[in-house]
């Protein structure tokens, strides 16, 4: 097998590569090409060669692997598209599915997902891959934000550690309590505010929790967008708060902020089940999930004024199959292989962090249950992952969302939020009027 491609060369030189490949293919009958970031992140690039060295062996065909850094996979599969090139199969998140899918670049997978996955499947987890009614990418792997707590650092403030905060006026006054007793280079809760896309994956759960939805879309692509409504503009107001009143670093990308949480320098972050590993590679004290779950807890996104129940975004790991494949049922086959192949789910989906795709293989003692015994797991899996829902993804998404980090940015630093509400509104209708 052609082993992991090097992540982050010219499109010329993958096209070269994919035909030597190709060409190599020697004894077996066919070949698929798979882009994934899996393959282009040291913790993660032996699990996954191992599952699909067990897929080649089982099905008499190459699989050549094409690792992307995660930050340029819908660029890299936008240009491999137009070039002609596009794998047979991709890893997705967020938005990719909306803006490749949309594009013509993906397959309608309906065809293809049995309506006993649909009934075992978490709620929304379809939805996260759904455009205008076709279904463009199935769940890979389940991770949305959960509120991560260190119960240490709580208790330290003398705040009861089986009591998390479960409304947002608990979170404040846990706050307030942590940020007299935090020293100064700690914080009671991290918030990205860097002008990323990734900032705004962050902040949806604390827009509608508020009460907040500045963007909805109508399930046929029409999206009615409004950032300066009530629940949107309490939900900035707070964040400004948060930033003068030292409750949350400025100007933080997420990789920080898990480097922080790592160190015990944060208290409260949402973040997703994958944290577990994240903190044990970053610093050997939390080298095991008991550890880990010693130290930490999760539960729900506080409640807001806006909402009766919890809410959290849907960031999940998807996969999607190119327009373009020649042969569909092979891709087909080896993404069935690569969410429900024991091979996979014990070399790759359960050391990344992630929940299954299937509800049973998380619940059954049969299957996997063992592995997501512990409190963490079962928190995300019973309590967090319900409450999960994509926002209005499309095909100017990611554009909107670079408009909507500035005003994120500039109203953490201060802007007026209403006004600079009011301006991204026009903003962004501009956008998705243009």
């Amino acid at each position: 097998m052609q082993r992991a491609l090097m992540a982050g060369v010219s499109l010329i030189s993958i096209e070269s590569i994919l035909q030597s490949c190709t060409t190599d293919a020697g004894l077996t009958s066919s070949s698929l090409n798979f882009a994934n970031w899996a393959s282009a992140e040291t913790a993660t690039r032996a699990n996954i060669d191992k599952a699909l060295q067990a897929f080649e062996s089982q099905n008499n065909v190459q699989v050549n692997n094409i690792g992307m850094p995660f930050d340029d996979v819908l660029n890299q599969l936008t240009a491999m598209t137009k070039a002609g090139i596009p794998p047979d199969v991709m890893e997705l998140s967020g938005n990719w599915p909306y803006a490749l899918g949309g594009s013509g670049a993906l397959a309608d997978l309906g065809p293809f997902v049995s309506q006993s996955w649909r009934k075992d499947a978490f709620p929304n987890s379809f939805e996260a891959g759904t455009y205008k009614g076709t279904l463009y990418a199935v769940p890979f792997s389940i991770t949305p934000h959960g509120f991560w707590y260190n119960k240490k650092l709580m208790a330290k403030a003398g705040l009861d550690t089986t009591k998390p905060p479960r409304t947002i006026d608990e979170l404040n006054q846990a706050m307030d309590a942590l940020r007299a007793a935090l020293p100064a280079d700690s914080y009671p809760i991290g918030i990205d505010t860097s002008v990323t896309e990734y900032a705004l994956t962050g902040f949806w759960p604390w827009i509608w929790t508020f009460g907040g939805n500045p963007m909805v879309d109508d399930g046929k692509g029409n999206v009615t967008i409004n950032w300066a409504d009530d629940g949107t503009v309490a939900a900035f107001q707070w964040l400004q708060d948060a930033v003068k009143k030292r409750w949350t670093p400025n100007g933080q990308a997420i990789k920080n902020e898990r480097d922080m949480m790592s160190f015990e320098k944060l208290v409260f972050k949402l973040d997703g089940p994958y944290l577990t590993g994240i903190l044990g590679d970053t610093n050997p004290v939390f080298d095991s999930v008991q550890k880990v779950n010693a130290s930490f807890g999760v539960t729900t996104t506080p409640l807001g004024p806006g909402v009766t129940k919890p809410v959290t975004v849907a960031d999940i790991h998807n996969l999607g199959m190119s327009s373009l494949a020649k042969n569909k049922e092979l891709a087909w086959k080896l993404i069935d292989f690569l969410t429900t192949a024991r091979d996979v789910i014990v070399s790759f989906l359960i050391p990344e962090g992630g929940v299954l795709p299937h509800t049973s293989f998380n619940t059954s003692q049969q299957l996997y249950a063992s592995y997501y015994s512990d409190a963490i797991s079962r928190e995300f899996i019973t309590n967090v992952i319900p409450t999960m829902r994509p926002p209005a993804f499309g095909l100017r998404y990611s554009t909107a969302a670079m408009a909507v980090v500035t005003a994120l940015q500039q109203i953490a630093n201060g802007a007026d939020v209403r006004t600079r509400l009011v301006k991204l509104t026009d903003e962004v209708n501009a956008i998705y009027h243009s």
